[in-house]
């Protein structure tokens, strides 16, 4: 009865003072979920590659338009969403449906600052430019059904309008002067030329076309089989020959001068919008430098310390070189490699518990990336379809296994396998209380950031049983550190190229060239892997110091993972509010 007073007594007053009643908080919760389910309802329509990665399979026949008047629309519905979300009552909402319209009108706002930029510049890369993403797409398609291979047969004769279309787009970047430098474009030329050169029975295109389900008639695959290599030969490679003239010629002949995004008219704020876009920060690019310098400094004192525990009494280069001419520190095969990896996140599964409150349903394997793209092609990660349709995978860089440095390789199934992306973005896509839309919203600083935190509880799982190991994930840090001072060197110091590449030489000898020249293709995207671990290592602290003995890292790491990706002013609000909880 006190209960009842009260809240009538409460609904008394904020009647008098003009607050929503109850009922109204209903209402703006249902309005707010109804411009979420909107908003990604839309997406998917306008976006099927995006569609085809989240699992909805409704449009996977087609491609997203590439053509100005579809670049338009989506562009409209995007402001269409902001100004609906805008319109929402500020009071009168549930935690949960705040969070989410704080996230996508932060998410939206972004979206449009840097379309032009993603859009004319970041397209043409040798790590996920659109001549790519017609592989990546392609192999998270299912292929259980006939209705899966119709899906196929529509995205392989929907290939040449697609070349047609970005052809046009990139002579709209020309124009205007947005274009990027011949390192990248000569990379590029490269991949499509080896793609271009694959015929039926080695593409990776056709996979599905030479291994058929048990339940198809021979007569069926046949019939399919005959179509797949009838499209591939007569649209597919005719349209990546064109497209493939094209950049030989047209593109190349407009390739920027100098490597930095800040040599081009208004590339200093191109990069911030950049910088602001991939690290959800406002830090200067200046400022960004000069902790990535103190972050290398402050790891080699630890690298040198670890190299001591083998009793080694000489340099980090010295010892560095050491590694280098190691057998047993190398691969003598790219199964060698890939057995390596998968028995690690074997060692990891079992140990999870410890760490995790929440361990989600993880389909995903191993894999080598396709000798097309492994020369210029950093390791990377797939998330499976939340419905178990498409596995997710850990696409290793086996390029040259016998020059590749073992020691660091446990550290990367940490960050790319578990607990790291795939971990991370099958818990997301697993939330049930979350908007469609927030399972699969990502940004680089949340993302990456958490995979390189997630590096360092290698001990906790199973792993760094040697002081070799541990100095490859300290190892794996400071590269991280030094694309801090390397991407911003380029991008807005006027480093050129060789200045990168000696800087890598001096304190990540172990990594591959190519990464300095991923950095000049995808500006500001190396900043996100520090930017995040150090918000996140920061949280931690605070965490520790404010909770002491009642610190739990289960509970930490839950506050942590349970809202999704969010941006790292967003994440902080969050995880001080488990603090405050927690006290």
């Amino acid at each position: 009865m006190i209960c009842n007073l009260g809240r009538l007594a409460f609904a008394s007053i904020a009647i008098l003072l003009g607050l929503l009643p109850a009922q109204m908080l209903g209402q703006t919760s249902d309005a707010a979920q109804k411009v979420f389910q909107h908003y990604f309802e839309t997406k998917l329509r306008d976006e099927p590659e995006f569609a085809t990665t989240t699992g909805h399979y409704e449009n996977a026949n087609e491609w997203n338009d590439w053509s100005r008047a579809g670049r338009q629309l989506r562009r409209k519905h995007a402001e269409q969403t902001l100004s609906d979300i805008e319109k929402l009552p500020a009071n009168g909402i549930s935690d949960s449906d705040e969070l989410s319209v704080r996230l996508l009108k932060y998410d939206l706002r972004l979206q449009l600052d840097s379309e032009d930029l993603e859009t004319h510049l970041i397209r043409v890369g040798q790590l996920f430019g659109f001549h790519n993403r017609v592989y990546t797409t392609v192999d998270r398609m299912p292929a259980r059904t006939v209705h899966d291979y119709e899906n196929l047969l529509g995205r392989l004769h929907g290939v040449p309008a697609y070349v047609s279309q970005n052809i046009d787009l990139l002579q709209e970047s020309i124009a205007r002067g947005l274009t990027q430098p011949k390192v990248v474009v000569d990379l590029v030329i490269k991949q499509v030329a080896a793609q271009a050169a694959q015929d039926q029975a080695t593409t990776p295109l056709l996979i599905a076309f030479r291994h058929f389900p048990s339940n198809f008639p021979p007569e069926r695959q046949q019939k399919l089989r005959d179509d797949g290599v009838a499209t591939y030969e007569r649209e597919f490679l005719p349209a990546w020959q064109k497209l493939l003239a094209f950049l030989q010629t047209t593109y190349a002949s407009k390739e920027r001068p100098e490597i930095g995004l800040s040599s081009l008219p208004g590339g200093r704020e191109y990069y911030a919008i950049l910088v602001r876009r991939l690290t959800t920060t406002n830090t200067p690019p200046e400022q960004i430098h000069k902790i990535g310098e103190a972050e290398v400094l402050r790891l080699e004192a630890e690298m040198l310390s670890v190299a001591r525990e083998t009793g080694f009494h000489g340099t980090l280069t010295e010892f560095d070189k050491k590694l280098e001419a190691m057998p047993e520190q190398h691969f003598r095969s790219k199964d060698e490699m890939l057995m390596f990896c998968r028995n690690a996140a074997k060692i990891i599964e079992p140990e999870l518990p410890n760490q995790f409150k929440r361990i989600p349903m993880m389909l995903y394997g191993v894999r080598a990336i396709p000798e097309d793209r492994e020369q210029a092609t950093a390791s990377n990660a797939q998330a499976p379809a939340p419905d178990g349709s498409v596995p997710g995978w850990f696409n290793l860089n086996a390029y040259q296994p016998e020059k590749q440095a073992r020691y660091d390789k446990e550290a990367l199934v940490l960050h790319e396998a578990v607990p790291g992306h795939i971990f991370q973005g099958s818990l997301a896509r697993s939330q049930q209380n979350l908007p469609e839309f927030r399972k699969f919203y990502g940004n680089s600083a949340y993302a990456e950031g958490w995979a390189l935190y997630a590096e360092s509880l290698g001990a906790q799982l199973g792993l760094y049983g040697d002081s070799y190991s541990r100095y490859g994930r300290l190892a794996s840090e400071r590269f991280r550190a030094v694309r801090l001072v390397v991407d911003t060197g380029m991008h807005a110091m006027g480093w050129t190229r060789q200045q990168a590449i000696d800087y890598f030489g001096a304190h990540a000898p172990e990594v591959s060239l190519a990464e300095v020249d991923r950095y000049i293709s995808w500006p500001g995207q190396a900043l996100a892997y520090k930017t995040g671990q150090l918000k996140i290592l920061s949280l931690r602290r605070e965490a520790e110091q404010t909770l002491g003995p009642r610190f739990d890292i289960r509970d930490f790491h839950d506050a942590v993972l349970r809202d999704g990706t969010l941006p790292l002013e967003l994440l902080q609000e969050q995880v001080e509010k488990y603090i405050n909880s927690a006290k």
